[in-house]
């Protein structure tokens, strides 16, 4: 299998469409002896922001000396940006052995009677295995929808977790109010986590802290007075930010717009 082969054997899974739940996703984790459970995460659920921020995470640890990988849906040029290792595309020679590696455990389950995993399923699995293979020390792990019944949620205790901003989307799978979508998207809070809520409509914030104090999770609210925009080009903006324990003056975002900022903070927090 080559590169090519290895991704037209991922995206030709999109047949499969869209289906919710967990079941199928740990049977071919089980298959795959579970690299989830020993890798650490934080975990990134949310309608908006949640690529920017993920990459703005896994940049500040990768500064900070962590091997980092990170997890995303969407990509601008190649298939590989959705998998990443200190900022960096999965390379293809291991693109080809993990989704090998991924694919002889599919083929075993079908012969069991399993259903075949859907695109998502697969394009998560490939990810786990290769950021085990490759031992880093954190994951920064996007949803891929909603939360709750998402591919993604099966790891078990996230060293932190962030909701983003939360508006109507995917309403045919997560619900038709607001309400419905925030409690399908903080489903990914567990038991004890540490949280970090991006500013929220008062509907969907009320969701959130009720689900989080029913897990018993710390929860942080991110402050937009707590960052700045103190000038701009059209390249970049410099901000300055004062949290709790930490105060930076007059650092540089290539991302523009009040938005970014607010990403940002939200990824320092």
């Amino acid at each position: 299998m080559n590169v090519t082969e290895a991704i037209s054997y991922i995206e030709a899974t999109h047949k499969f469409g869209t289906r919710l739940g967990l079941d199928s996703m740990r049977l071919l984790l089980n298959a795959m002896d579970n690299p989830q459970d020993k890798l650490k995460f934080i975990h990134i659920a949310g309608t908006n922001g949640k690529g920017s921020t993920s990459t703005m995470i896994a940049t500040v640890l990768k500064t900070a000396g962590y091997n980092t990988g990170l997890f995303t849906s969407p990509f601008l040029e190649a298939f590989n940006e959705r998998i990443q290792l200190n900022n960096e595309p999965i390379d293809d020679d291991s693109l080809v052995a993990a989704t090998t590696f991924v694919k002889e455990r599919i083929e075993v389950l079908l012969e069991q009677g399993e259903p075949h995993p859907t695109e998502f399923e697969m394009v998560t699995a490939v990810g786990l295995q290769y950021f085990y293979e490759k031992q880093v020390d954190f994951v920064v792990l996007e949803v891929g929808m909603g939360g709750r019944l998402d591919a993604t949620n099966i790891i078990k205790d996230p060293l932190a977790v962030v909701i983003m901003g939360i508006s109507n989307d995917h309403t045919d799978y997560l619900g038709n109010t607001l309400a419905e979508i925030a409690y399908e998207k903080a489903a990914i809070i567990k038991e004890g986590s540490d949280v970090v809520v991006y500013p929220q409509d008062p509907e969907a914030l009320k969701v959130i802290l009720d689900f989080a104090e029913s897990k018993n999770a710390n929860t942080v609210l991110v402050n937009p007075d707590d960052i700045s925009i103190l000038s701009h080009t059209t390249h970049n903006q410099t901000l300055k930010y004062r949290g709790d324990h930490l105060y930076l003056d007059g650092f540089s975002l290539k991302l523009l717009g009040d938005h970014q900022s607010l990403n940002c903070l939200t990824a320092l927090e």
